[in-house]
């Protein structure tokens, strides 16, 4: 199960988009406020999660690319037997194949793995009480799957936000400072950590987003980040995109790799609104 994905990035090039019109309905239920996407391992399927204002689920969806362009395909609903799930993060583990989920909540966070049964079984809380929106919205896993990094969205001041490694079979966990953009327009300091995602087992890269208002929008920033054994220190090696190169660009919250491990696909949170638009976009990497 699953497929191999590039080790190394040294650049993301734009491939793709494909916009989710607003209201779109499959069963009853909206597909808006897309948090979280993840790769499932078996054809070109992919895991979708919505911060959900009621059940929480997942949308099971059919991504591929054509001569038409970048397609997506909502195919069916997983309900979970948990209720206002604040999801902002899904993950396969790569050892064993279970599904986590990253829930932001307000104050506390919890990562979650679900059972055969749906429901969801706590991994990890949080130790410190943030503000609503500064939890954990990054989830990533080590290639071995044996520890799992969770990112703090932004602190309750400062910059420097923290990235956790945590062993899940010793519970053993070891916290890396990781130094957020400063933005010169960003006034309300809504620059943040997004999404995480494991490129090698000493690399990982690291989504940043900002909304600089009306006039500015989103800035969106991916970086590639280095994991040293000997420092609590996250070094930022490399800015791969700022997606200069791509159209309009809008509140990027999830990014997983393509079925091929070619590319990377990033998807959008419209918030519920009817004026921001859910966006799945498709970068290569080279």
């Amino acid at each position: 199960m699953g497929s191999a994905h590039a080790q190394e990035i040294d650049t993301l090039v734009y491939k793709g988009i494909s916009i989710i019109s607003h209201n779109k309905v499959l069963g009853k239920e909206i597909i808006q406020e897309l948090s979280g996407i993840e790769y499932t391992g078996i054809g070109n399927a992919f895991y979708i999660i919505p911060q959900s204002k009621e059940r929480g689920h997942i949308f099971l969806s059919t991504i591929q690319f054509s001569n038409a362009g970048l397609e997506i395909v909502f195919d069916s609903i997983l309900y979970l037997n948990q209720n206002l799930l604040e999801a902002e993060s899904i993950r396969v583990n790569p050892k064993d194949q279970q599904v986590y989920i990253a829930e932001e909540g307000n104050g506390t966070s919890y990562i979650y793995r679900i059972n055969s049964k749906n429901a969801l079984e706590v991994v990890y809380t949080s130790t410190t009480k943030q503000r609503h929106n500064r939890g954990y919205e990054g989830l990533c896993f080590s290639p071995d799957g044996a520890i799992m990094y969770m990112g703090l969205e932004r602190p309750n001041s400062g910059s420097i936000t923290n990235i956790i490694a945590y062993n899940l079979a010793t519970k053993n966990e070891k916290v890396y400072n990781y130094t957020l953009d400063v933005l010169p327009n960003d006034k309300r300091a809504d620059n943040g950590i997004t999404e995480l995602l494991t490129l090698n087992d000493s690399t990982l890269l690291v989504v940043e987003r900002a909304f600089l208002g009306p006039k500015n929008g989103n800035s969106v920033r991916v970086y590639k980040v280095l994991i040293s054994a000997n420092s609590n220190e996250i070094i930022k090696v490399k800015l791969l995109t700022n997606f200069s190169a791509s159209p309009k660009i809008d509140n990027i919250e999830g990014v997983c790799w393509s079925a091929s491990g070619k590319e990377l696909l990033f998807i959008s949170d419209n918030n519920g609104n009817s004026y921001q638009q859910t966006l799945l976009i498709s970068m290569k990497v080279e």
